[in-house]
């Protein structure tokens, strides 16, 4: 009789199921797109990938402005801080995932542009769909500030599912 050989595990971009990409930001809005995800779209052979963006802290001199810059030194703490709580929160995520069975990675990523960066981040991670909630902001201040939700909508070459608000009635 011959012996069985083991097999190795295979790394999570070596399984053949979808890549989806969830951003997340701390806020209820990714908290709520997540969990839909994982009772409407969730199959075993996915891998989620978990994406932060952090928006970088610059200096600017306070030309014709009545407030000061915060000092230098103040600005890379704010920044370090910033990153400390991306990464937290990614590993939150990671433990969620954990939690429910899912193949999960997750990455940040400091960009001052979070539409570019996601978009950009669906094409190096290989994302088959991306899954993100939005802030359910009116058309008119969408239109002015525009929305993360929307730049990746439109600039994706994937599947976006976008995941609005509950209704408050």
């Amino acid at each position: 009789m011959a012996a069985a050989e083991a097999k190795p595990e295979k790394s999570v971009e070596d399984k053949k199921g979808r890549v989806v990409l969830v951003p997340t930001d701390g806020s209820t809005h990714s908290e709520r797109a997540y969990e839909w995800y994982v009772k409407n779209v969730y199959t075993p052979s996915d891998c989620v990938k978990f994406i932060s963006v952090i928006e970088p802290i610059y200096t600017t001199p306070a030309i014709g402005m009545a407030m000061e810059s915060p000092p230098l030194p103040d600005m890379a703490r704010v920044m370090e801080e910033s990153i400390q709580s991306g990464k937290k929160l990614c590993q939150q995520y990671m433990h969620k995932a954990k939690a429910d069975g899912i193949n999960s990675q997750a990455f940040l990523h400091v960009d001052n542009k979070p539409g570019a960066a996601l978009v950009k981040s669906i094409a190096e991670h290989k994302a088959d769909l991306v899954v993100m909630g939005n802030r359910g902001i009116g058309v008119v201040r969408r239109t002015f500030l525009g929305s993360v939700s929307d730049y990746v909508l439109h600039h994706a070459h994937v599947p976006v599912i976008i995941v609005p608000p509950q209704d408050s009635k």
